[in-house]
């Protein structure tokens, strides 16, 4: 009898301790449909299945604090997260109430510019321009995005007070408020489909702003860096070259997905990189080799980290944070 009792025991503990079952479903949540999160999340997803025969699909939502929750809990199984809001809402910090201590990031997978836009007749070129207009300074459906808003706005010497601070439900209400004259200036990733629509549908078309002088407001904030954004084809409202906010972007996973399954992804995304960048413009701009940036802003899943030390991407240095974010 004591013998089956503790047979008994080691198969309920080794059900307990099995990871989950080998993927047969890949849903990405992502930004709305058309926003730059949303195009990478079916780029992904697609590159997924073509590669690994699981069903993918990037699942729409309205911004990021719609579906963070639900990579918390494993309802989803993954999403595109920004690197400051991946930060917070793992460690608790404001504005999440509680920590999401089972994110764990597979990968970057881009790192967007984003700036102010305005209208173009309206004569702005710099963020010190936007001194006394309605400018977005908050989306609700993208909590940690204000602190992206208000870096750049600091590098002009901007607060709220020196606007008339508007809250927006997210990106693409932002974009129809500039649009409809109903605000001034609001922030968004340069190059996607609802900015050149809007570009097309304003008289005299769009302007992307730059940065003001003091760019240490902007690399001050641990995640945020300044990148250059010449003229091309496939940005609109940038006649010259412009100095705009970029962070680091994320595929993250729930930490109770097996080990095996978070390598094949990884390994599946690197290793065919070029078909993604191929079918996604806005990722030609992202380098493998940032793949795992120099300072994890919160853990990567034990199958990532595996693939990543198999082709040498994996450091001392960042076994030596990613231990630290968890102990």
């Amino acid at each position: 009898m004591k013998k089956k009792l503790l047979a008994l025991t080691a198969a309920v503990a080794l059900t307990v301790a099995a990871p989950l079952s080998a993927l047969d479903r890949l849903t990405i949540g992502t930004g709305p449909a058309g926003s730059l999160y949303n195009q990478v999340g079916t780029t992904l997803s697609t590159l997924v299945q073509s590669h690994l025969g699981i069903t993918g699909a990037a699942r729409p939502f309205t911004g990021t604090t719609s579906y963070l929750p639900l990579v918390q809990t494993g309802d989803i199984e993954a999403g595109i997260l920004g690197g400051l809001e991946s930060r917070d809402s793992f460690a608790g910090n404001p504005p999440y109430p509680a920590a999401m201590d089972n994110l764990r990031a597979l990968l970057v997978v881009s790192r967007p510019s984003f700036q102010f836009f305005t209208r173009a007749s309206d004569g702005m070129t710099t963020i010190a321009d936007l001194r006394g207009r309605r400018v977005v300074t908050e989306y609700r459906a993208i909590q940690a995005f204000g602190e992206v808003i208000h870096a750049a706005m600091a590098s002009g010497g901007l607060t709220d007070a020196d606007v008339e601070p508007v809250v927006m439900a997210g990106i693409a209400d932002a974009i129809t408020g500039v649009q409809d004259g109903r605000i001034d200036g609001a922030m968004v990733a340069l190059g996607i489909p609802p900015l050149r629509q809007a570009d097309a549908t304003i008289p005299g078309g769009v302007r992307v702003l730059t940065l003001g002088p003091d760019l240490e407001a902007v690399t001050g904030v641990r995640g945020l860096q300044v990148s250059t954004v010449a003229p091309s084809p496939a940005q609109v409202g940038i006649p010259e070259p412009i100095d705009a906010v970029s962070f680091n972007t994320f595929l993250n996973v729930n930490a109770g997905m097996s080990d095996d399954d978070a390598y094949a992804l990884t390994r599946a995304i690197h290793e065919n990189w070029a078909e993604a960048q191929e079918a996604l413009p806005a990722l030609r701009g992202m380098r493998p080799e940032w793949m795992v940036p120099e300072t994890l802003s919160h853990p990567y899943h034990p199958g990532a980290i595996r693939y990543f030390r198999e082709v040498g991407m994996w450091s001392d240095a960042n076994q030596q944070q990613q231990d630290a974010l968890l102990n």
